[in-house]
């Protein structure tokens, strides 16, 4: 993502940006991959779009891509809520700007243009698709409008119309009164004023919600289409990995739809999923061979956001691991990530194993020992035994 701190630390004089810091400290744990699959949760809509000023409305400079592609990034999904952060022409401007530099892309897709079902690449004779969909987009920055559909049907793959409700109904609490207050206000422009707020009065800024809603959400054209896009990918290539953005929000297990999602991505053949969105890490599960990444979490969420929940470990992250011989998945591990403030503001991922390394206090590891057996927990439903920090665990 591309969050106000993240801007600003990346700001150099004349107005250039270098995001390197972003991922100086994953390079080399990525280097150790022979493919590099990413989530792109912003758009290059330009300079003249205005850069991100808000935690919920992004907009990238170019100089992200060069990052990505210096840290090792092969691929990147750009379908998930902020793909029209920008309006459509924000997404256009995306997608060349990702051509001119060399970094492949799937997931929307130009207005007029065949949409291809997946994305193709090939690793030491073994032909690999990859196909992103994701649950919806943001209103907010696309005019009140979904931008997916009507005359823009096509250029992003959708899991369900966007009229759908996404999460059950929240149940009134003595903060709303806060969002309930600026939504009346159209003067105030600035969508970090409520959260500002509430972390002034010492109230909960966000919560947990799942995306247990049903309705007008399963047996529909999108699945089916989804389902189509898995079965002729089967049929090109030895393997396909399955990156839908779907899920709650800071929920620690996954919701009703994104089971069902999941549940019919399996029917269809999917040979990995690997789910983005709730800002948590998941379980990671095996169903039928099948590994299942539920959310992956944070890569480089804002710790220090009035958003972030740190009581239930929204400052981590998991990278997954695929491990491919004989045109088959092998093996799968993860390594887990927190997100860092480095010394100069700027959002950065630290694999445990080397941020370890860096504490000085013992208290500060037990702090990290005991986050890294609760997510080991929760990820694997197991307990972990040995060697606490680790860089992969199986």
């Amino acid at each position: 993502m591309i969050e106000p701190p993240v801007l600003k630390a990346a700001k150099r004089r004349g107005g250039a940006y270098d995001f390197r810091g972003v991922f100086a400290h994953t390079k080399a744990l990525l280097a150790e991959s022979d493919y590099v699959v990413g989530n792109l949760e912003t758009p290059l809509a330009g300079k003249q779009a205005g850069y991100t000023n808000t935690h919920l409305c992004f907009n990238a400079p170019d100089e992200y891509v060069d990052a990505l592609i210096d840290a090792g990034v092969d691929l990147v999904s750009t379908t998930n809520n902020h793909t029209f952060d920008r309006g459509y022409e924000g997404m256009e401007r995306t997608l060349r700007v990702l051509d001119e530099k060399g970094l492949a892309h799937t997931g929307s897709f130009l207005r007029g243009t065949k949409r291809p079902e997946a994305h193709y690449f090939e690793k030491d004779g073994t032909r690999i698709a990859v196909i992103a969909y994701t649950y919806g987009t943001n209103y907010e920055g696309s005019g009140g409008t979904c931008l997916a559909e009507g005359e823009y049907a096509d250029t992003v793959n959708l899991l369900c119309a966007q009229d759908a409700g996404t999460y059950l109904p929240g149940v009134f609490r003595s903060s709303d009164w806060v969002d309930r207050l600026f939504e009346k206000l159209p003067f105030v422009k600035d969508a970090n004023v409520p959260g500002k707020l509430k972390k002034l009065l010492g109230m909960t800024a966000t919560y947990s919600r799942d995306d247990d809603r049903l309705e007008g959400k399963v047996d529909t054209p999108y699945i089916a289409k989804m389902q189509q896009d898995i079965r002729t990918a089967k049929q090109k290539a030895d393997l396909v990995l399955f990156y839908p953005h779907v899920g709650g929000q800071f929920n620690l297990k996954p919701g009703a739809f994104t089971e069902y999602v999941f549940e019919k991505a399996l029917e269809a053949g999917a040979d990995a999923i690997i789910a983005t969105h709730s800002h948590i890490p998941q379980k990671l599960t095996t169903q039928n061979g099948v590994p299942c990444a539920y959310c992956l979490g944070n890569f480089n969420m804002n710790p220090r956001s009035y958003l972030a929940m740190p009581e239930i470990l929204t400052n981590y992250g998991y990278a997954l691991h695929l491990y491919v011989e004989d045109k088959k998945i092998q093996k799968v591990t993860f390594s887990m990530m927190q997100n860092y403030v480095d010394r100069d503001g700027q959002i950065s991922s630290y694999p445990i194993d080397e941020l370890y390394a860096t504490l000085t206090t013992q208290k500060e590891k037990d702090r990290l020992e005991a986050d890294v057996k609760h997510l080991y927990g929760r990820i694997t439903g197991r307990i972990l035994k040995g060697e606490i920090i680790r860089r992969e665990y199986e």
